[in-house]
């Protein structure tokens, strides 16, 4: 083998891999082409309802203010029709969503503020985009 290979090979295995599903991928492309705006929180008025995009994303809508809520990591339990325990929302306030709070005992990420068409969009990239996976090499 070649010296290249081995150091290649070395670095690989030192470092953890990551498979993104390029449903997750596209998404997270459309926030940063359109510019979404980040937000530390939600305001509640009820319930918290969300529709899913994704083991990464949901949607929140409030009235006419609508949101993109991303986890930091995969969230099966999104699509999960059974409750477990582990899948208590864990929230500081009633009143609020805010990052790190729990949705189904996942943290949240992020949450970007879209309009109704942006997030029917997001919706329809997702649905594209539900083959394939991408390997992100974590160092």
């Amino acid at each position: 083998m070649s010296l290249r290979l081995i150091a290649s090979l070395a670095l690989l295995t030192g470092c953890g891999t990551t498979i993104v599903p390029q449903e997750t991928l596209a998404v997270r492309d459309f926030v940063v082409v359109s510019e979404l705006e980040s937000v530390d929180y939600i305001r509640l008025y009820r319930q918290l309802y969300y529709t899913y995009v994704n083991d990464h994303f949901l949607t929140v809508s409030v009235g006419n203010r609508h949101y993109l809520v991303e986890f930091g990591t995969r969230c099966r339990a999104l699509r999960s029709e059974n409750f477990t325990p582990s899948m208590v929302d864990n929230r500081h306030d009633p009143s609020y969503l805010r990052t790190r709070d729990t949705i189904r005992g996942c943290p949240v990420h992020n949450i970007y503020k879209a309009t109704a068409e942006e997030l029917t969009e997001i919706k329809a990239l997702s649905k594209e985009q539900t083959t394939g996976n991408v390997v992100l090499a974590e160092g």
